[in-house]
């Protein structure tokens, strides 16, 4: 039963993330991205629940918004590109004097996590709005989405079938060197057979590196949110999808994934986001 909710749920959300990626309006496309980070870094935060809202959920969500959109005017050439860094720097001084202004010194203790949480989920998934801006971008996406659910999928079933040795079993006891192996020989096919579709002239030499390099931080990417999950003692980050968990659930392995695409596409591949000389 959970197995065909999982597939009921894909069949209805792959076509509709898919035209959003290839057709929507870079606003649209920010607009409906920043509400599903947003959303998975309220549930991390959810995984600490000695984190105030007041000096601490809200403060972190309302600096992961500014961060979002500062990436996505970087990202269609808005703005020049080291005004990222100084933003960055503002928010970090939003979070340190809101938090001491709003609850006092007892507060402060929650910053580091508070910190954390803008920087894994807003500024990793940002990256999709930097890759979207380059020449193609939508086809990288499609590609990076397309390869993280067949790692996922490719680990699970393999290691459903013949999964016999734990990876991690303090972390996640359920996976498998099996399944880890599956899956990532099943991405790399997948990364081959997308070469001659995707922008760049990319040998598949290149996308087999590529896959393989995917597939391992896809997977490092899941473990680190079980590590989270576990030391909350929760299964899921939540409930926001049937039979999927939460919306940090759906992304983990693309918080490792995104950059790691944007990296090989900037500095190996030579593409790049439009920006102001």
């Amino acid at each position: 039963m959970e197995l065909l909710r999982r597939l009921v749920v894909a069949a209805i959300a792959i076509p509709l993330i898919a035209a959003l990626v290839l057709w929507a309006q870079p606003l649209h496309f920010f607009l409906v991205l920043s509400i599903l980070v947003l959303l998975a870094q309220y549930e991390f935060y959810r995984l600490f629940p000695g984190i105030p809202f007041d000096s601490g959920t809200w403060l972190g969500l309302t600096a992961g918004a500014g961060f979002l959109y500062v990436i996505y005017l970087k990202s269609t050439g808005a703005v020049p590109p080291e005004t990222l860094e100084a933003v960055v720097a503002l928010l970090f001084l939003t979070v340190l004097g809101g938090t001491l202004l709003s609850g006092g010194i007892s507060r402060m203790v929650h910053i580091p996590v508070v910190w954390l949480g803008i920087v894994y989920v807003p500024f990793l998934l940002g990256t999709l709005l930097l890759i979207r801006g380059i020449p193609g971008g939508a086809r990288w996406i499609l590609y990076l989405l397309a390869m993280t659910w067949i790692v996922d999928a490719g680990g699970y079933f393999v290691g459903k079938a013949f999964g016999r040795h734990s990876m991690a079993p303090r972390i996640s006891p359920k996976k498998t060197w099996e399944g880890a192996v599956g899956g990532a020989l099943v991405g790399i096919m997948a990364s081959v057979w997308a070469a001659p579709w995707l922008p760049g002239h990319t040998t598949r030499v290149e996308m087999l590196c590529l896959g393989l390099v995917l597939s391992v931080t896809g997977q490092l990417g899941d473990l680190v949110e079980s590590a989270f999950k576990r030391q909350a003692q929760v299964k899921d980050s939540g409930h926001f999808l049937p039979g999927h968990g939460g919306m940090l659930d759906k992304v983990d392995s693309l918080l490792f994934n995104a950059p790691v695409l944007y990296a090989f596409l900037i500095f190996y591949v030579g593409l790049s986001s439009p920006v102001i000389v």
